[in-house]
């Protein structure tokens, strides 16, 4: 357990703690662009594997609460909405994702329409989804580590974000929204047929379809998908 909780810390500190705070600026002057992104993606990436080599080998057994059969229904249904919103994020070109600042000169469309950060949105409901499916304690360190790393990390990008002097980042930032739906009811912009990226949607229910019945071989356990 204890390689667990070390890991789930590291992987926050190294997103949290770097990424969104003055300290990512020095790094990447002091070591330059592209060592500090292989850098930052060894911490990431070598801390994301700890995290999933921990949480396979404690046991699951301390329960903190015993989920319901309703528990299990409502986790199938935020797993579908998260791996079609990870998806369809990840096909859009989103000015947020790592060197894609080039897409602000693009009209705002798709899921960005819905929420700037669909991808973390995703994150956050596949995390909340297995944390409703799961009650014990590595679980708990396990999921929980992305549900805050998801919403203090769309906070912390927007708020670097805000201190840009770009127009074209003001003008994004006014327009689209962090949390869902608002930049729609406000009337800021309006969702059209042409946003639906058919693709997304099919290769997202395609994806649950596959996890749904590789998840026994993936997690050892029963299939809450």
């Amino acid at each position: 357990m204890e390689l667990l909780i070390v890991a789930c810390l590291v992987f926050l500190v190294t997103h949290l703690g770097i990424s969104g705070t003055p300290l990512r600026s020095v790094l990447r002057n002091s070591l330059g662009e592209s060592a500090y992104l292989g850098v930052y993606s060894l911490l990431s990436f070598g801390s994301l594997g700890v995290m999933i080599y921990g949480y396979a080998q404690v046991p699951h057994t301390d329960f903190n609460w015993y989920p319901s059969i309703t528990a299990y229904k409502v986790a199938k249904v935020l797993m579908l909405l998260s791996l079609v919103t990870i998806v369809m994020g990840a096909l859009v070109k989103n000015p947020t994702a790592v060197m894609s600042e080039q897409a602000l000169d693009n009209e705002v469309s798709g899921l960005l329409k819905i929420t700037r950060h669909p991808v973390q949105w995703g994150i956050l409901l596949f995390a909340c989804g297995h944390l409703l499916a799961n009650g014990d304690t590595a679980s708990i360190l396990f999921f929980g580590t992305f549900v805050l790393l998801s919403f203090f990390g769309m906070l912390s990008m927007d708020q670097r974000r805000r201190r840009e002097t770009d127009p074209k980042w003001q003008a994004f930032m006014e327009k689209t929204s962090m949390m869902p739906f608002v930049a729609l009811v406000s009337g800021r912009l309006r969702f059209m047929p042409d946003d639906i990226n058919w693709v997304g949607l099919i290769a997202g229910f395609a994806l649950y379809g596959a996890l749904y019945w590789l998840h026994d071989l993936v997690s050892g356990g029963i299939s809450l998908l």
